[in-house]
């Protein structure tokens, strides 16, 4: 009795004993490979993020260009304006006395 007894519960453990040992390694070796998976994911994410940035960065400074070149016309039109005005005024000035 006590030897069925003993046969009935050390059999299965030495053997989930001996099938937990092989299959550490494996477990171990999954979780590794789950682990770079994930890093790859998320370094792919990343890039998408940084190429997403830099067109957007890249958009940005040629619309910062465009709207400075306007702005440098804008400025010499306006000095052109003042200094038709000026001499508008001038004009104004010697002949209203």
């Amino acid at each position: 009795m006590t030897q069925e007894l003993l046969t009935s519960v050390l059999i299965p453990f030495f053997t989930a004993l001996i099938a937990w040992f092989f299959a550490r390694k494996k477990n171990a070796q999954e979780l590794k490979t789950m682990e770079t998976e994930g890093e790859i994911k998320a370094s792919k994410y990343y890039q998408g993020l940084l190429d997403d940035f830099a067109g957007r960065l890249d958009r940005a400074l040629e619309e910062l260009m465009k709207l400075e070149a306007i702005n440098r016309k804008l400025i010499a039109t306006n000095r052109e304006l003042v200094m038709e005005l000026q001499k508008f005024k001038q004009l104004n000035g010697k002949n209203g006395k």
